[in-house]
């Protein structure tokens, strides 16, 4: 008998009750992408709806987001704007898949917000705030909530109080409560930074409460540090002396997640799919590493120094020099003063290899909205599509035990 397709189904693996789904034929791996509710009023060829999203390769689609509800009369009530945009969004969504898990982000918008430490550390109002989620849930059809409280506990520079550590935990553990008996799924949008992880975080307990952690292994590398750098590096540099920056890359961050005691399978790799960059103080010093005064120039869709995928792979061919840090395995491109790395194919292939050499339970993308949809540079979504096909070739956890003949 010659081999079958691991996504074809004998009546001998029904009965293991393996479910035939998007996550199933891609090895049970999630290959989660976020959808950014502001896309859809980008200017220009940035525009982006819940049409576009290629729900062909997406298994999940975690919509990002919707804003911390506000505290009225005893309840915790969203923003009726933003509910409404969820609501055409799902409506959207759901005609075109009716197999995608659709999810949603509850977002604590600003650095110095309190929204989640002021709900979570009083019992009657973190009951409040998972009946409110609850209730989203079941209004919109959603299959599951994604917590983004970035920077509980002891980051005071960001907001957050002493007893964070703990209140993260009872908020946690409640909404499971409440989620569970719905069969919905909880998300926790975990970072890697070695001093969140030892001041901020219950490693262990978060994973026992949450379905997943989706960890923020992208964007690790802010223009405020004035240092050009790749946005996401697997590994440390030379140049890296501080202890807390050194530590702060995609294979330390997976590693201390898991050496604290979070089983690989609830861990979902973020990978970015745009570019940051960067004005040299020096063009004469370019490598990674080297003086930067701030952002690179602003490009047409965002802010000083960040470019989508459909962007930057346009931009990349018009005289810029490009380059590749080879311990941080991502490439970076230069053009006079500015400086600019980004994922490609080859970066993306080492974070792929690291989840399947750690066992990881997916990745999540950010944006899929950032990936060239249009196929300015070639064929639509080619980065989602290689994250796709590289996925598929991972074996499942239960793959490893079954002889496919």
């Amino acid at each position: 008998m010659g081999k079958m397709s691991r996504c074809s189904v004998p009546i001998t693996v029904v009965l293991l009750s393996l479910s035939l789904d998007l996550a199933a034929c891609n090895g049970g791996k999630r290959l989660i992408c976020y959808f950014s509710s502001d896309s859809p009023t980008t200017k220009g060829y940035g525009r982006y709806t819940a049409n576009e999203i290629p729900v062909e390769l997406c298994s999940d689609v975690i919509y990002r987001g919707v804003g911390f509800p506000q505290w009225t009369r005893g309840s915790y009530q969203f923003d009726n704007k933003e509910l409404e945009r969820l609501r055409s969004y799902m409506y959207t969504i759901k005609s075109r898949s009716s197999t995608v898990r659709n999810s949603v982000t509850v977002l604590e918008r600003g650095q110095d917000a309190l929204s989640y430490s002021l709900m979570s550390e009083v019992p009657e109002r973190r009951g409040a705030f998972v009946k409110a989620i609850l209730r989203l849930l079941e209004q919109y059809g959603l299959d599951g909530v994604e917590i983004a409280w970035e920077w509980p506990g002891t980051m005071v520079k960001f907001g957050g109080i002493s007893s964070d550590r703990e209140s993260l935990i009872a908020l946690l553990t409640d909404l499971r409560s409440g989620l569970r008996s719905r069969n919905k799924e909880l998300f926790f949008f975990g970072a890697v930074y070695p001093k969140v992880l030892r001041e901020s975080y219950r490693v262990t307990s978060i994973c026992q409460v949450v379905d997943f952690v989706t960890l923020f292994t992208f964007d690790m590398r802010p223009h405020t540090n004035n240092v050009a750098d790749v946005h996401a590096p697997m590994r440390n540099r030379s140049f890296e002396t501080d202890s807390n920056r050194a530590k702060t890359n995609v294979v330390d961050g997976v590693e201390t997640w898991i050496d604290f005691g979070c089983p690989p399978k609830k861990l979902i790799l973020g990978i970015g799919l745009f570019g940051q960059a960067f004005t040299l103080a020096n063009p004469a010093q370019y490598n990674v590493g080297a003086p930067a005064v701030g952002p690179g120039e602003e490009g047409q869709y965002y802010y000083g120094g960040y470019y989508p995928y459909y962007e930057l792979c346009l931009l990349l061919r018009n005289g810029w020099n490009k380059f590749y840090d080879s311990v941080g395995q991502m490439p970076f491109a230069v053009r006079g003063n500015q400086w600019l790395g980004y994922e490609d194919t080859n970066s993306i292939a080492a974070k792929m290899n690291l989840a399947q050499e750690k066992r990881l339970g997916g990745v999540v993308l950010q944006y899929v909205d950032y990936d060239d949809f249009w196929g300015f540079c070639g064929s639509r979504n080619p980065l989602t599509t290689f994250i796709y096909q590289r996925l598929s070739r991972i074996p499942s956890d239960i793959g490893f035990a079954i002889e496919w003949s």
